[in-house]
């Protein structure tokens, strides 16, 4: 559909938010995205791919980095210029509000979010979603330097627990965010750790979870063209049954129960996640 730009600003150096008009506004679940084109240009082609950050009065608010020309192009939308826009698409986290920890359970669910970046984009309507239930929250969240923590007074605003780490040492404590993760997961009875960044972050975080017996899903960021799963740009290699893997949509895995090695498994980031269970991916190959 053919909507406008309510706003575009500048927050970081290379971060912006740009607020975009969707009325009505359908229901968007925490970790599903929007594919845009800016009508504009006529380079680049396809659309481009971005989470949706939080939910506006007249609509939608996009966090985005300048990473390429598609991002830079996009420091230049004015109020009222035109977009293209597709969503909402794929498939969010778990929707943690029906678990039975949420709301009368014995005891309580706890859900570390652990952001790398601007991998801190589906979180913030995540963590608003939970406002009002029994879940506890807490942000483990992490960059290179302070540039690169992006939107920090909305998450304190929110009121939950956060911890922050940087390589340089220059906001919280000095380090990878996966160190937090390591500590935390010690720390907490029925966890569950959704996590969303770099896919170096995203691996360590699945083999921590792992090690730990503790529940993980991830947000996945592969280069998409379509959004609906068509053009087969952004598959990622999955387990198979066989191994044991319970993650969400394991229906779809086409295997011959009379092979002793299955053949390679591929889903599409952009219809069957973006959010997989980290048990699912075959995170050698990602």
């Amino acid at each position: 559909m053919q909507t406008k730009i309510l706003y575009n600003k500048q927050i970081l150096p290379l971060y912006y938010k740009i607020g975009i008009n969707w009325q009505p506004l359908p229901n968007i679940q925490p970790g599903q995205f929007v594919m845009l084109h800016f009508t504009n240009y006529i380079d680049p082609l396809l659309r481009r791919p971005f989470g949706v950050y939080r939910i506006i009065d007249e609509g939608i608010e996009i966090l985005y980095k300048v990473v390429g020309k598609g991002t830079r192009l996009m420091t230049g939308l004015r109020q009222g210029d035109m977009v293209d826009m597709l969503g909402p698409l794929g498939n969010g986290f778990p929707n943690s509000l029906s678990s039975p920890f949420a709301n009368g359970g014995q005891r309580g669910l706890n859900i570390l979010m652990v952001a790398g970046g601007i991998g801190i984009a589906p979180f913030y309507l995540l963590a608003e979603s939970c406002q009002l239930s029994a879940i506890s929250l807490k942000l483990l969240f992490g960059g290179r330097g302070k540039d690169d923590l992006p939107d920090l007074e909305d998450f304190k605003k929110l009121d939950i627990a956060m911890e922050i780490s940087t390589q340089d040492g220059s906001v919280g404590k000095k380090g990878l965010v996966t160190d937090l993760l390591k500590k935390e997961v010690t720390k907490k009875d029925d966890c569950v750790v959704y996590a969303c960044g770099p896919k170096g972050m995203l691996k360590e975080v699945a083999k921590i979870a792992e090690d730990a017996d503790v529940p993980c899903h991830v947000s996945l960021d592969n280069a998409m063209a379509c959004g609906m799963g068509a053009c087969l740009g952004c598959a990622v290699k999955v387990r198979s049954q066989k191994s044991g893997v319970r993650g969400q949509g394991s229906e779809g895995l086409n295997i011959d129960p009379r092979s002793p090695i299955p053949d390679p498994v591929y889903k599409m980031v952009c219809k069957d996640g973006p959010v997989f269970d980290a048990r699912e991916i075959e995170w050698e190959k990602v």
